[in-house]
């Protein structure tokens, strides 16, 4: 399974196709709605992205609400096409590189590297999750630090952003999904590289993560035992992947989202090199809320196709049916 994206901030409208999606599965658009709606509200967002909600329409892909197998299209209009210009560079932002590598003003470069990308991704995403809800897998996500909401508030009464952390857990996926084969195929480098994909974050950890470099071998072994005839560990140091496969546990990971680099009176320079201060672009103070809702999407979507590529399958029940065939097999079950 593969999906591509296309569209700019203040283009007309968004466009994704999802590619390699079994046929069979009922969709409810409405949890496509839902998660959109989540991105776009989210704490720390700005009042103009109340001002036009996202709305998926389908385009192909579908017979009534059920997947046919066909690639799967979709569109989210733009509520408001008109480019706001600016001619100078955002420090921590797009505008310099794009100008350097693409000779595009700061504004027009802004527009296809703008996190307004991720809403269609968290679309995509919302139909990956409902093909891992088949299968018993679920993806959460939650800001790390209770204090943020009020650090947000102080932050906007100053004229200033802030970044934090999320934890991304994901139960349900069984031992097996992933492959050290091949450095393309390792599903933490896979995980990895989406999240990083996600504008504004700037660390990944797996696990323990740096904890890793803090402690022994023999402290953060996460060893085996049997429960009820299944394997188990004792610890999930490892964060639910092993050598590229997940070995059955959780699968967790910490994001690190950095502050919206749009802030106000900061020095910097125009196209001409010539010296000014920025001036305020977007009205967002956080994008950590709206972070756990695509890093939902973007896990989704490379679990669906980690889990499509090991067990195969037309349609959803070929899938469901392989799946759990795969999950015996793990038990270490007679």
């Amino acid at each position: 399974m593969r999906y591509s994206t296309a569209g700019d901030s203040h283009g007309e409208a968004m466009v994704g196709i999802l590619e390699g999606f079994p046929s069979g599965l009922t969709l409810d658009r409405a949890q496509i709605d839902r998660l959109l709606a989540a991105r776009q509200e989210a704490f720390g967002r700005g009042e103009r992205m109340k001002s036009f909600p996202d709305k998926a329409k389908i385009l192909s892909g579908l017979s009534g609400d059920v997947t046919t197998g066909a690639p799967i299209a979709v569109m989210i209009e733009n509520g408001n096409c008109a480019t706001k210009e600016f001619d100078f560079y955002r420090p921590g932002h797009v505008d310099y590189v794009a100008s350097v590598k693409y000779r595009l003003k700061p504004s027009i470069g802004a527009e296809r590297a703008s996190a307004r990308e991720t809403a269609v991704r968290t679309a995509l995403g919302a139909i990956a999750l409902q093909l891992l809800s088949a299968l018993g897998i679920t993806v959460e996500c939650a800001e790390d630090d209770p204090d943020l909401c009020a650090a947000i508030e102080r932050a906007e009464r100053a004229g200033d952003t802030v970044g934090g952390k999320v934890r991304l857990t994901i139960k349900g996926l069984i031992a097996g999904i992933g492959s050290y084969t091949s450095a393309y195929r390792r599903l933490d480098a896979v995980l990895g590289g989406a999240f990083f994909s996600i504008p504004a974050v700037k660390a990944v950890e797996n696990g323990l993560g740096v904890g890793f470099g803090c402690v022994t071998g023999r402290e953060c072994a996460d060893e085996f035992a049997m429960k009820d005839g299944s394997v188990v560990r004792t610890s999930n140091n490892c964060g639910g992947i092993e050598g590229g496969v997940s070995n059955g546990e959780d699968v967790v990971f910490c994001l690190t989202v950095k502050p919206i680099p749009s802030i106000a009176g900061l020095r910097t320079i125009d196209g001409t090199g010539k010296p000014t201060v920025t001036q305020k672009v977007r009205g967002d103070v956080c994008a950590v809320h709206s972070v756990c809702v695509v890093a939902r999407a973007v896990a989704a979507l490379e679990v669906a196709s980690a889990v499509l590529d090991c067990v195969g399958g037309d349609t959803v029940d070929e899938v469901v049916k392989r799946y759990r065939a795969k999950a015996e097999v793990g038990s270490c079950r007679k």
